[in-house]
């Protein structure tokens, strides 16, 4: 029995560290095996006592390396002394990862897309992806929008999605010019529609075609009706024992079949 309950307790707290860590995957890999931002080195197989006094100075506001104190801080507040602890001996429990950490920065010499490129990390390639799964695409959003809500996060002003912290980590690296280039470049990508969009216009094409069908074949009824003083009212009843009628020859046909 005690066996029993230890095992349970083990997948419990694997499935909590997991949950955890999803948000870290997002800039670190699902296995800690990515260059957050294209500048850390990868975190899987990191001593967990190193990760518990790291993510301690992020949340504290006290680290800063390779320039995303911000946005590390944005996301370690939110942790408890006990998340600190699963997500340490998580990170220390994944298969490591011998790779060199290279050290990008942003400089006016970049390129828009390699600016992007660092958006693209979180938001998609094509600005596609809900960042951390709760923001939306930003793909064809409005330039103008798109340098306003830049310079609110540059100016600490704007934490939307509760992203504040990390945004400003990023936002503050950017000129104005390269807001706007960046902005330019994210109003051209064609729009992400999202489910809720793409339920809404299969709805309204069914809808638009039922509508076709019937007015259709209410006219059929009404030019072939064989008494002249019908009323649509009566038209309507008899187009409804029609279609009852279809329906069940129908399903008559597929229980045969």
């Amino acid at each position: 029995m005690k066996k029993t309950v230890l095992i349970l307790i083990s997948i419990v707290a694997v499935a909590s560290a997991t949950q955890l860590f999803d948000r870290c995957g997002t800039c670190h890999g699902k296995k800690g095996e990515r260059h957050s931002q294209n500048l850390t080195k990868s975190i899987a197989g990191m001593n967990a006592k190193d990760v518990t006094t790291i993510l301690k100075e992020y949340k504290a506001g006290t680290r800063d390396t390779y320039g995303l104190g911000s946005m590390m801080h944005g996301q370690a507040k939110k942790l408890s002394s006990a998340d600190i602890k699963e997500l340490s001996e998580y990170i220390a429990s994944l298969p490591p990862i011998v790779e060199v950490a290279t050290k990008p920065k942003l400089t006016k010499d970049m390129t828009t897309e390699e600016i992007f490129a660092k958006c693209a990390i979180c938001h998609g390639q094509k600005g596609e992806k809900k960042s951390l799964g709760v923001s939306r695409p930003i793909a064809g959003m409005s330039a103008v929008e798109v340098v306003k809500d830049l310079k609110e996060y540059k100016a600490g002003t704007r934490s939307t999605y509760g992203q504040g912290a990390m945004m400003k980590g990023q936002a503050t690296k950017l000129s104005d010019d390269q807001m706007n280039a960046i902005a330019i470049l994210i109003e051209a990508l064609p729009p992400v529609k999202t489910q809720e969009q793409k339920k809404a216009e299969e709805r309204a094409k069914k809808i638009t075609q039922e509508e076709i069908d019937y007015n259709n074949f209410m006219e059929e009824y009404f030019r072939t009706s064989k008494d002249p003083n019908e009323t649509f009212e009566a038209a309507k009843k008899r187009y409804e024992e029609h279609r009852k009628i279809l329906k069940e020859q129908n399903e008559q046909n597929i229980s045969s079949n």
